[in-house]
Formats: structure tokens, sequence, C-alpha cells
């Protein structure tokens, strides 16, 4: 095709290019009226014919619009959809629309023109996925870190190396170092969350029986933080290995660790006499958190005295006992985030419910020195927040607000399930 060019044409030649169009183009007709000077003329190929005004020449009846024509202002223009061909006429505000356009949109002077028997737009249409496509994954393929790292190669050697040690108990403490620096990796998270025996493993370490004697050994309470802290990691942010470990849960709360059940360990907190360490109360409080975020390990927690075992923890620091200071801020954000805040995600509902004891039940347990109760949450939070008034930013505070307002609509929404199943209300 002929390079596009632009001439000026005097008006006869104009009027001579209208006639041969007229003679080649019978159905056509002409305009009703014509330009009265020079018009500059778009050709794409030699022949005459086919050039047309630079400048649209609006008339009376639509004329189909060049996409490289320049529209002046004020005309009204359509467009077909199905097409994409623009047509355009001399607009008069008062003209009597076309019956068979009434009803269509209309958008800034352009009228979209749909014909009863055309078929609605590709991106309207039901996307029809190939045979035999896989499910969709909202959490997307999780890839292997890239090996453009000379060192990568060595970093995967390394890991796969630990797994083995750990699962066959050989070198257990770098075994153990190693497998935490990359458990925050989505795809060693995974990996990690995937293999039974490795998480079994690490499940007895951060639980071992051993940390609710009256003196655990330094080796068993570093093996025990470590082994916590790494479980945090492959839960947090990362649902595909949290979803791995909820395929494992049945198996894990059947095993045992040292002959003790692990259903037994796994949400206890405080041993039978003394204090737990607070480092590793701290570890093993995240690492619970990570794992509520699955609804069914949520709720064995909540069925086994998890938050009692919680409550516990946080009645430490109200002991004079700064060291559970940090360990108590943690249990006070497992809280919100996984029960009372849903902007942090916490599946609103569940917890708390049921009635509380009174306030003299509560105080009289306190000063007996008797360990805490889940139906006296309410009055150490506001024990926690009275010890802490002049501190503002002191997590009891939000806690505090946040479980009353949480059991008060918790409790009037069961109130409401009692009445409409003729129940009777709990007192």
């Amino acid at each position: 095709m002929a390079q596009t060019r632009l001439k000026m044409l005097p008006i006869s030649l104009l009027s001579l290019l209208g006639l041969m169009v007229l003679g080649t183009t019978a159905s056509e007709e002409p305009p009703s009226t014509s330009p009265t000077a020079e018009v500059e003329l778009i050709c794409h190929t030699t022949d005459p014919a086919e050039c047309y005004p630079k400048i649209f020449q609006p008339t009376h009846e639509f004329q189909i619009v060049h996409p490289d024509q320049d529209l002046p202002l004020g005309l009204h223009v359509r467009l077909d959809i199905n097409t994409g061909q623009k047509e355009a006429k001399i607009n008069i505000p008062d003209e009597e629309v076309d019956p068979s356009l009434v009803g269509l949109p209309v958008d800034s002077s352009i009228v979209t023109v749909d014909t009863p028997d055309s078929e609605p737009e590709p991106a309207q249409r039901p996307r029809k996925l190939p045979k035999n496509a896989p499910k969709y994954d909202p959490d997307g393929k999780i890839k292997e870190p890239p090996k453009s790292n000379p060192h990568a190669g060595n970093d995967a050697a390394a890991f796969f190396e630990s797994l083995t040690y750990l699962k066959k108990g050989l070198d257990i403490d770098s075994a153990l170092e190693s497998l935490s620096d990359v458990s925050h990796d989505i795809y060693y998270g995974l990996k990690i969350a995937e293999d039974y025996d490795t998480i079994a493993n690490l499940f007895c370490l951060a639980n071992n029986p051993a940390l609710f004697t009256t003196s655990p050994s330094p080796e068993t309470l570093s093996r025990a933080r470590v082994a916590a802290l790494t479980l945090s990691s492959v839960t947090q942010n990362n649902p595909k290995a949290l979803s791995e470990i909820e395929t494992h849960w049945p198996k894990l709360l059947a095993s045992s660790c040292s002959d003790e059940p692990l259903s037994t360990l796994i949400w206890r907190l405080i041993p039978s006499s003394g204090q737990p360490d607070p480092a590793v109360s701290k570890a093993r409080i995240s690492s619970i958190s990570g794992l509520l975020k699955s609804s069914k390990i949520r709720s064995h927690f909540l069925s086994n005295n998890g938050m009692e075992q919680i409550l516990q923890i946080m009645n430490l620091q109200d002991q004079n006992n700064g060291d559970f200071e940090p360990a108590a801020r943690k249990a006070a954000i497992l809280v919100l985030d996984n029960f009372l805040d849903g902007d942090m995600g916490a599946s609103l509902g569940e917890w708390p419910i049921g009635t509380q004891q009174t306030d003299v039940v509560c105080d009289g347990r306190h000063k007996e020195g008797k360990e805490p109760v889940e139906r006296c949450w309410d009055w150490h939070a506001r024990l926690w927040v009275k010890g802490n008034k002049k501190n503002k930013e002191h997590w009891s505070h939000e806690l505090l607000k946040k479980v009353t307002e949480q059991r008060r609509v918790n409790n009037k929404g069961g109130k409401k399930k009692n009445a409409a199943q003729g129940g009777k209300e709990e007192l």
C-alpha cells in the first residue's frame, strides 16, 4: 500500500471526485452540503477516489468517520460497539430520537448500538477453561528460590541435609538453627510443613514434657525456643504451609512425645509447680498464634482450655514479675489478632462467649493464689488496666476494650439464638 499523503485540492477537483464516486457506488448518496474552500485530504492509495478530508465534513445524515480523521466539536456521534465503526452528523438539539435507540446507554453524545442478534462482547462471555485445567489456587504457585546466587545450590543442599538430620535425631541443635534461618521463606517453610516427620519433631521439641518439670535443662529450653520460633515462621503469612500442618493435625494429636500424648502438651503453658521460662513461653505463644489461623486448629484450642492457659501466662506479669511482660504482651496480641480485631483477620464470634464469674468470686480466687480460670477473664483484664492506668499505651487498655465490645456482641447473638430456638438464656 502506498504511503499516506496529505494534499490540498481545489473544490473543482473535489466535485469531479464526487462524480467519480457516484458513478462507481450508486448506493451512496452525495452529501447534502459541499465544502466551500480548499480541503486537506488523506490518501492511502494512488486512487484519488479513495481520498477523504482530513477534517470530517458533517452533513445531516450519518457518515462513516475514518480512524485518522479529525472530528469538529458539537457533532452527533454514534458508535457500533460490535464493529467499532464510528459515524457522525450535524447535531440537531431538538431532533427526535430514533425509536430504535430509546433506552440504550448514551455517554458523551455517543450512542452505543447493539443489534438483537449480536453476541455479547468477549469480555462479557463466561471464560471457558481448557479441559483438565488445574484448580484455581488463590495463593499461587510457590517457586523455588532462584539459583542465580552461586551459593543457592549450597543453601538448598544444607537445608535438605538439616531435614534429614532432624528426623534422625543427629546434630539436632545445628539442624534446628539451619531450619530456623530459612523457615520464614515461603518455599522452605512449605517444604518443612510438607514433611510430617519434621513437623512432628518440631512440635515435640517445642512442647517437650520436660518443660513442665521443676528444672528443665538449658538444652531443653534452647531447643524448645528455637523449635517454637521455627513453627511460628513456617505458619507466618504462608497459608499453604499452614494447610499442610492442618492435614497432619489428626496424626499429630494421636502422636506422643516422650510417652506423653502431644494433645495434652500442645496448649499447656504452665507447669504444675514453679514457673515456665519467659523466653520459651514467648516463643511458644508466637507459634500458637500462627497455628490459630486454621479454623480446625483454633476449634481444638478453644475446646481444650487454650484461652485459660493464655490467661495464666498473662497473669504472671500481674505478679510484679517483669520478666513475663514480653510474653504477656505477645499473648495479648494473640488474643487480639485471632479473636477480637477484625482488621487483623480475627475470626469474630468464637470468643469470648458465655457468662463470667462475679467480681467477688474472681477476687477471692486471686487473693487465695489460685490459678485464673476463663470465667474470670474480664476481671483480670480490668485488673491489668488498673495496674497500668498511667500508661495509656499499655496493651491492657486495648485488650479490655475489645474484650468488652466483643463479649457484648457475642452474648447478644447467643441470647437471640436461644430465644429463637425456644431455649433459656444463659444467666
